[in-house]
């Protein structure tokens, strides 16, 4: 299968990235899949994954599967393998430090689960012009049965992001309806302005990136998208706590930060 021999010569302006934790039986679906739903769009991006120090099996079965569809997909980029866990928000940036202003003008991040499809990524990346760039704007993913959109979850995790939701708004004042959901799109500048900030790698590192963001005077602009809870994925009170405690250590930074 050959890809698109126009997108070659274009300038990639989007850098995708894909933070993965042992996800060697559920990357491979999900990343087929979006290699061939971006194949024939007219979105210039490169994807990159990024093992978050899984162990030696999983890097090797991540290098396996990316070296093979790089075969057939010129967009998809060598992965990052981490030593060691740094958390999701760590391999995320671990991956956007990659960028470079000469290549890249927008910097993103989509889970590897699946609970967003391929499908929903290409329409949501369609928001990442140069226009809303200039303008300031980034865009955030979000769960909420607006617009047709459907949100399929367990009881407890709707519990319990209903309950973050309302800590968040109360604590941090931040412009949107969900910081969690796993996609998000920022301009590049944007995240070289706040990068020497950013100090959350774990649970709630999309808190600190979207109240830096505001504070420099970024908009966060909401798109409603289709979302499955993905099989695996699993709600320990452990990591609730951790990401209560997470908060708050973040807004204390952020009053001695301004």
């Amino acid at each position: 299968m050959e890809t698109n021999p126009e997108k070659t010569k274009e300038t990639k302006k989007i850098l995708l990235v894909i933070p993965c934790y042992k996800e060697g039986s559920r990357l491979p679906e999900f990343l087929n899949g979006l290699c061939e739903t971006f194949k024939d769009s007219d979105i210039p991006l490169s994807i990159m994954t990024v093992d978050d120090g899984s162990g030696p099996q999983e890097a090797a079965l991540m290098t396996s599967l990316i070296g093979k569809l790089q075969k057939e997909y010129n967009f998809l980029l060598d992965p990052i393998l981490l030593k060691t866990n740094q958390g999701k928000g760590g391999a995320i940036y671990s991956g956007w430090d990659y960028a470079n202003e000469d290549t890249f003008n927008w910097v993103a991040f989509v889970d590897a689960d699946g609970a967003i499809s391929p499908s929903e990524t290409l329409r949501f990346l369609k928001g990442a012009t140069s226009d809303s760039a200039e303008k300031k704007i980034c865009l955030w993913s979000v769960r909420v049965n607006e617009e047709g959109k459907s949100i399929k979850r367990t009881a407890i995790r709707n519990l319990l992001g209903n309950v973050f939701r309302i800590i968040v708004k109360c604590v941090f004042f931040i412009p949107v309806k969900d910081t969690q959901c796993g996609m998000k799109c920022i301009p590049l500048k944007a995240y070289r302005e706040i990068r020497n900030r950013l100090t959350e790698r774990r649970f709630v590192f999309d808190v600190e990136l979207a109240a830096l963001l505001t504070r420099k005077g970024y908009a966060l602009k909401q798109i409603p998208i289709d979302w499955q809870e993905s099989p695996g994925s699993t709600v320990k009170l452990s990591s609730a706590i951790r990401m209560l405690i997470s908060l708050f250590i973040i807004r204390i930074k952020l009053l001695f930060n301004r």
